[in-house]
Formats: C-alpha cells, sequence, structure tokens
C-alpha cells in the first residue's frame, strides 16, 4: 500500500509539474501577443490577451475558455487593425524613410518581429521561426544548420529527383549550379509539410554534390537563404469578406536599415545515401 502511495504521488507531482510548464508556456505567448497588441495600439485585444494570462493561473476555466472564444470571434477586427498599422508605417517608410520612425514605432515593429516567430513555432514551422529571431541577434552572423526538414517537402524531392535522373543520364554535372527554389501556384498545396518548408527557404537556392559509391550515389545537399526583409515584398495571408491580414516586409526591412535587425546567411546541410530514387 505505501509503495502505491508512493508512485501515485510521484505521478501527481509529475502531472503536476508538465501542467505547470505548459501553463508557463501559454502565459509567455500570451504575454508576447498581448505586448505586441499593445505596442501596435489594438487595446482590446491586449486587455482579452492580459485578463486570459492572469485567468489560467487563477483556475477559471469556464471563464477562460469564454473570453478565449471572444478573442476567436473578435480575431477578424484585429486583423483589420493591425492592416491598418501596417498601411500607416508603409507608407510613411516609403515616403520619409525609415528615419521617420518613432521611439514607440520601432519598439512595436520589433515586438511584431518577436510575434512573428512565437506564430512560426505555433504553427508548427521552428525553422523560419528560428530565422526569424536570429535577425536580432546583433552579430549578424551565417549560420549553418544540419537537417534533413526540406525533404518532407514533395517540391524539394522533386527537384532533387529530377536532376539525379539527369546526372544518371549524364546529362548533369555532379556537381549542379545554384537551383533556385520557388513555389509557384499549387506547388505550396502539395501538403502543410510544404507550406512549412516554403516559409523557411523560398527564395534560396539548392546545391547538390554528387559523389559515386559503387553503383550508387552519395548526394551532399545544402540551401543557402539570405535571410532578410526586402522592402517590396508584401505577404498576403487573408484579404475576404472584408477581413485583410498582411505582412509589409518594407517596415521590417527600415529595421534592417537602422541596425535593430541583422540580415545573415543560413545554410541547411543534409546527405543523401543510397538508391533514394530508385
Amino acid at each position: 500500500v505505501s509503495m502505491n502511495t508512493t508512485d501515485n504521488r510521484l505521478t501527481f507531482k509529475m502531472k503536476t509539474s508538465v501542467f505547470t510548464i505548459l501553463k508557463l508556456l501559454c502565459s509567455a505567448i500570451l504575454v508576447i501577443f498581448a505586448f505586441t497588441s499593445f505596442m501596435w495600439e489594438v487595446w482590446w485585444l491586449f486587455g482579452m490577451l492580459t485578463i486570459l494570462t492572469f485567468l489560467i493561473w487563477a483556475r477559471r476555466k469556464l471563464i477562460s475558455i469564454s473570453l478565449f472564444l471572444i478573442i476567436i470571434v473578435s480575431l477578424p477586427l484585429s486583423f483589420n487593425q493591425i492592416s491598418n498599422k501596417m498601411d500607416y508605417l508603409g507608407d510613411l517608410i516609403r515616403n520619409q524613410g525609415s528615419q521617420a520612425l518613432s521611439t514607440w514605432e520601432r519598439v512595436s515593429i520589433y515586438s511584431g518581429n518577436i510575434a512573428m516567430a512565437v506564430g512560426g513555432f505555433v504553427i508548427l514551422a521552428p525553422e523560419v521561426a528560428i530565422e526569424t529571431l536570429l535577425l536580432m541577434d546583433p552579430r549578424g552572423k551565417d549560420r549553418t544548420f544540419h537537417s534533413d526538414f526540406a525533404m518532407g517537402s514533395k517540391h524539394i524531392t522533386d527537384i532533387i529527383e529530377e536532376y539525379t535522373l539527369k546526372v544518371k543520364s549524364g546529362s548533369a554535372p555532379l556537381r549542379s549550379e545554384r537551383i533556385p527554389l520557388r513555389w509557384g501556384a499549387g506547388q505550396d498545396a502539395y501538403s502543410m509539410f510544404d507550406h512549412r518548408v516554403s516559409l523557411a527557404v523560398a527564395g534560396g537556392g539548392l546545391f547538390l554534390d554528387y559523389q559515386k559509391s559503387g553503383d550508387t550515389y552519395k548526394i551532399k545537399c545544402r540551401i543557402t537563404i539570405d535571410v532578410k526583409y526586402s522592402e517590396g515584398y508584401k505577404f498576403k495571408i487573408l484579404n475576404a469578406y472584408g477581413i485583410r491580414l498582411y505582412i509589409d516586409e518594407a517596415i521590417f526591412s527600415a529595421l534592417q536599415d537602422l541596425g535593430w535587425l541583422q540580415p545573415y546567411f543560413a545554410h541547411y546541410h543534409w546527405t543523401l545515401t543510397g538508391n533514394v530514387f530508385d
């Protein structure tokens, strides 16, 4: 009986610890989004997220769920407010330059960069989230990652398979030149993983190096992406039924001009062995 009681206590403590960690994680995410909402002057969203953070620890489940549903229902209003702020900041930067931004506006854009990175983790796209956070490293140093996550994208595997067939037929060199990575119409619709990969490496270049190994090849793969914001690029997320949400990279590019964000190159390395495409 004593052993069972001890086991039950240990199980309870473990569950409590895991639950506490989850609450801390959720609270951290809510605080980041709440702070960003405050800086972007989306006051009602800031207030509701702040209250929801406190309610999580107050163990008011019913009230927390109700408030969360209200936040979801009010998202169209929040999206439009954020887009209106994007309009204002984008016009300001294009007409007067990055120096025209006030300290408040610079901090709000900086917090928006953090919120976008957190959003990347939330939608299970950790690579682009990490890339976004590393823009805040003042050293701006190149980063090397050993990961084959890109192989989860059918678009990437199609490119490698097509080049491999050319290598085997003798119509392509063993070491490829830069193969541009673009996701055109329909190519980002294979799966969610394709979307995850495109967010991280679209616009980058794929390099393949084939080494003969018996009857097969060892393929050294590398994707290099220039991680930076482009002044002329707008990423449209939603625009329907009077609801719009988009990201104007000009406002983040302005922080690069001011030295608040530092562009860098990210390199993803992995190796394929055996009859990968046979």
